[in-house]
């Protein structure tokens, strides 16, 4: 199986359908580790991911549900932070590397930002006063043939299909597309595991404005998209899983990265400035 970021990037697909019935206690072990180690996300959230059991005993008056878009899955991974943007990006970066990780290690998932049951997921995670559950995964051995349902939702999500990359990565002004030859070898496949991240609805609202040896990475956002799941912003938990993909792979190349709110960053038009991130390349 992939042991790389970008393989397991560009290997991980969301899966819906899941082999029904409990998984071994080593995977079950495996997956509880993978939850607690993973830290690192730029503002230093703590978002207090569980693995949460569906049919466990403490959870048996509960229905976890997910609007029938998860058949079979009896685990699921969710955490909780207080309200923000920092904290939403944080989340999005932190259950992204948690994604990947499982992926690595041959098990599914699928981001579920507005299709599962807070209120009920709210007891199983004895959520704090302020605090909000913004996303979930299930976790589990995915079926080997998608059901119908699966491939209708990524149909109707064109789960296929990314945005060109002249429409994402910009040099020094929005509308000048940063070409592959200006970001350099190492740069550009960087970006390019970028390009392909997951989003909400696949929007990929993030665009990332090159200026020398950093980015200002914006949020162009979907008119009326926010005011959809209440006081999660889901497209700011994008900007999270894409500097995650930006981080994680800039570190496998051995490119050292920054993170940091830049207080001289452009002011643009239809953008809303989200992170910066100054990196140094390696010397040949």
């Amino acid at each position: 199986m992939e042991n790389t970021w970008q393989e397991a990037i560009s290997a991980r697909t969301s899966r819906r359908s899941y082999v029904s019935g409990e998984l071994p206690s080593n995977t079950l072990e495996k997956v509880s580790g993978i939850i607690e180690s993973v830290k690192g996300a730029p503002f230093g959230t703590e978002a207090d991911f569980q693995l949460i059991r569906k049919y466990s005993e403490e959870n048996s008056r509960l229905k976890l549900g997910t609007y029938g878009f998860i058949s079979g899955a009896r685990y699921f991974i969710a955490g909780q932070v207080e309200p923000g943007v920092k904290a939403f990006i944080d989340y999005g970066y932190l259950l992204e590397k948690i994604i990947l990780t499982l992926t690595i290690n041959n098990l599914g998932t699928c981001w579920l930002g507005g299709t599962f049951d807070r209120g009920e997921f709210a007891i199983a995670v004895n959520l704090k006063d302020g605090y909000i559950i913004p996303a979930i995964t299930p976790v589990g051995i995915p079926t080997e043939n998608r059901s119908l349902g699966d491939r209708l939702i990524r149909f109707g999500a064109g789960s296929h299909n990314r945005k060109a990359w002249e429409s994402l990565f910009f040099h020094e002004k929005p509308g000048k597309a940063l070409s592959k030859n200006e970001a350099g070898q190492g740069l550009s496949a960087v970006l390019e595991m970028v390009r392909i991240a997951p989003s909400a609805s696949n929007l990929q609202p993030w665009r990332f404005l090159k200026k020398g040896n950093s980015f200002d990475i914006y949020l162009q956002r979907k008119p009326g998209y926010k005011s959809r799941f209440g006081g999660v912003d889901l497209q700011m938990i994008d900007i999270g899983i894409a500097v995650c993909h930006f981080d994680l792979v800039c570190r496998e190349l051995g490119i050292e990265t920054l993170w940091e709110i830049s207080g001289t960053h452009e002011e643009i038009d239809g953008w809303e400035y989200t992170i910066s991130v100054k990196f140094h390349l390696k010397s040949n």
